[in-house]
């Protein structure tokens, strides 16, 4: 999954769960999104967006900083699990 894809998933999940600022407040994650396809691949920037996308949807609103710490435990497990190749 590209960085923009996870965007736009977290866009819609917003969208259909809290208010009409989803948008906006989505595209704040662009930049942590961005980073772990940096350091992994598509399939970590999934298991973030999912992470994430499940958070909304439990009536929570990751602030950026919450996700920056949810991609730094989706790198961890990733190592963890796989060496990180």
């Amino acid at each position: 999954m590209e960085p923009e894809e996870a965007v736009r998933q977290l866009e819609y999940a917003i969208d259909a769960s809290l208010d009409d600022i989803g948008q906006r407040a989505a595209a704040g994650y662009r930049p942590t999104f961005e980073r772990v396809a940096d350091r992994a691949d598509g399939t970590a920037v999934y298991e973030l967006a999912s992470r994430l996308s499940a958070s909304v949807v439990d009536g929570d609103r990751p602030s950026p900083a919450a996700a920056n710490r949810q991609a730094e435990r989706v790198l961890d497990d990733r190592a963890f699990t796989d060496g990180g190749e």
